[in-house]
């Protein structure tokens, strides 16, 4: 068996998520980030053992019948031995409606050594390309950009993007953050260039800024929005550090060891982050609006407020400074209003990869701002894999009101007679009670 596909069923991913179709083509990943939380769901122990072990990465395919299960599903929908078995009928209704792949969910496609010794990413990616299936591929090796994966990406036409991750041209801070005996990541220079060679063959790139750390990244982000427009790349997604409830303490305490010896070494952090000694996790729980759910501690909703909007003007002013045309994409859903396309990845720049779930919370908040409101029986007429989820989560109640208020900004939830509708409000503030 061969356990390639998953969709992401978490209720986050079903009502946010436009590229919850993945799969990883090696299993754990050489770098060494220490604000990873891949380690704390794959591996369940503690999070040095489980950071350690998340990075013995090896090859996931062991034999040609292996490749030749994924042709057979891509093409005649035959999905047993390619997924767990429960999550089939998911699959193959994700490949019946071409819902694009993301490529280089919690592995890194084009690690090296096996990527140059085996390239078992490169076969794939000729799979999908035969059978005109789109796909993302998302990673932070330059080898992506070398010319034999050029010209394969490049013959998938608009079938094909790659988002490579980034979070600081600081190459003295990436040092610290993305560093561990024996390993390290690729420098921000290489992954920038990559980029900017990626959009100068036409390929439709972007940057994931995943995680930026506040009181840390957030000073540099001027510098690297405007390096990206300046090497035409096409998107960017900014997202904000979460914490892995499990290991929170555990990697608060790696990122403040971390921090410590940058500032050392002549780096800085923000004040509010040094009132906590460097310590991530005791500056997150310090916010009375720090959420605690779906096994994660996010930043306060408040401070996502005030700085999302400062990055989506960046990139308005950065496009303006080198004629670009880039587009932003909020990875926090409570400030999706601000996305500059229909969802946060930018996908639907791109004509081939209209499969994707439209059945999401960005179409809700969308048509509400248009028509001032939206109903569940217009948003099931779109397609999403878990749409019964979906429907579910449109009228559960949660602590402050219901699910979709308590996540995105200027959504509030109404009541017309026995039915629940989502209105516009540009007051309505998630997690804070709009009623």
């Amino acid at each position: 068996m061969v356990n390639f596909f998953r969709i992401l069923d978490g209720d986050r991913h079903i009502a946010f998520c436009p590229m919850n179709f993945v799969a990883d083509t090696y299993i754990g990943c050489p770098h060494a980030c220490w604000y990873c939380y891949a380690p704390s769901f794959v591996v369940r122990r503690g999070f040095e053992d489980s950071f350690q072990a998340f990075r013995k990465f090896r090859r996931r395919f062991k034999s040609k019948s292996d490749f030749r299960k994924i042709e057979l599903a891509i093409e005649y929908g035959r999905v047993g031995g390619v997924c767990d078995k429960k999550q089939e009928r998911l699959i193959s209704k994700a490949i019946e409606h071409k819902h694009p792949l993301r490529i280089g969910s919690v592995s890194e496609p084009f690690g090296l050594p096996l990527e140059s010794q085996y390239g078992d990413t490169y076969r794939i990616l000729e799979i999908f390309i035969s059978h005109n299936y789109p796909f993302i591929v998302c990673t932070k090796s330059p080898l992506v950009a070398t010319p034999r994966y050029v010209n394969l990406l490049k013959s998938a036409g608009d079938r094909a993007g790659v988002q490579i991750s980034l979070i600081s041209l600081d190459e003295k801070l990436l040092g610290y953050l993305e560093s561990r005996p024996g390993a390290t990541t690729p420098s921000a220079k290489s992954r920038l260039e990559a980029l900017r060679k990626l959009s100068d063959e036409g390929i439709f790139t972007t940057c994931r800024i995943q995680p930026l750390i506040p009181q840390v990244t957030e000073y540099g982000m001027r510098d690297l929005i405007y390096a990206l427009a300046e090497a035409n790349v096409s998107h960017v997604i900014v997202e904000f550090l979460w914490l892995p409830t499990g290991h929170a303490r555990g990697m608060g305490l790696k990122l403040k060891t971390a921090l410590d010896m940058y500032c050392e070494a002549g780096g800085c952090v923000g004040p509010e982050l040094a009132k906590f000694n460097n310590n991530v996790y005791e500056y997150y729980i310090s916010f009375s609006d720090a959420e605690r759910a779906y096994g994660r501690i996010f930043y306060s909703k408040r401070k996502i407020a005030e700085l999302m909007p400062k990055f989506a003007r960046m990139v308005e002013e950065a496009n303006k400074e080198y004629n670009a045309k880039m587009t932003f994409g909020s990875g926090n859903e409570e400030t999706s209003f601000l996305n500059f396309t229909e969802n946060c990845c930018g996908v639907d720049r791109l004509p081939a990869f209209s499969g994707y779930p439209k059945c999401i919370g960005q179409t809700a908040l969308r048509i509400a701002r248009e028509k001032g409101r939206v109903t569940l029986d217009e948003m099931m007429r779109f397609y999403n894999p878990s749409i019964e989820t979906f429907a579910t989560l449109w009228g559960k109640r949660v602590k402050y009101g219901y699910f979709f208020e308590s996540r995105i900004f200027k959504l509030r939830a109404r009541m017309v007679g026995d039915r629940l509708e989502y209105v516009y409000d540009e007051k309505a503030v998630p997690g804070c009670g709009n009623e």
